[in-house]
């Protein structure tokens, strides 16, 4: 397996095609505990749906993107992580994070992960950073499993090509 690093010149014009069975989706609670106040993400069961959608790889809005591919020996490409950094530098967004269907679940997704850590502590970032469609239920599970932890909700989709009128939930974590 190789990594390979790609500029905004490399790639430009490339779209990337997630694919996802959602079961459900996430609502959040909050809860207020006298000064302060807690928040669950909580899964709700819905009809099953496959949702497709494609996204901008380099997208004009963001600035100084990074993207990575994953290829097998044979050349293929196995996955990609695109990241961005946002907040003057103290955060490292995950703009684009997918693991080929024919790949996923041998690790190829922590591999991406970690690539993108590695790059947060080097830039100097503090905390990395993933909004996930809140009905990919595996891109959630993975994340969490990967120590990442809800930071923020948003109602209405954040991204363009997202699922119309779907949640958005954004993970973290801080780099140490």
């Amino acid at each position: 397996m190789r990594i390979l690093e790609l500029t905004r010149k490399e790639f430009a014009g490339g779209r990337l095609t997630y694919q996802y069975d959602s079961f459900g989706c996430y609502s959040v609670v909050a809860n207020v505990q006298g000064d302060g106040f807690s928040v669950a993400v909580v899964p709700k069961n819905a009809a099953r749906r496959h949702t497709e959608f494609t996204t901008e790889i380099f997208a004009p809005s963001l600035t100084e993107p990074t993207l990575f591919i994953l290829v097998d020996n044979a050349g293929e490409r196995v996955g990609y992580l695109e990241t961005c950094p946002a907040e003057n530098g103290k955060v490292l967004r995950v703009t684009n994070l997918m693991v080929e269907d024919g790949y996923r679940r041998r690790g190829y997704g922590s591999l991406l992960l970690s690539r993108a850590r590695t790059q947060a502590r080097a830039l100097g970032c503090q905390a990395l950073s993933v909004k996930v469609p809140a009905g990919n239920y595996g891109g959630i599970r993975f994340l969490l499993g990967q120590g990442l932890t809800l930071t923020g909700y948003t109602a209405l989709p954040g991204s363009p090509g997202a699922a119309q009128n779907e949640p958005t939930l954004e993970l973290g974590a801080l780099i140490g």
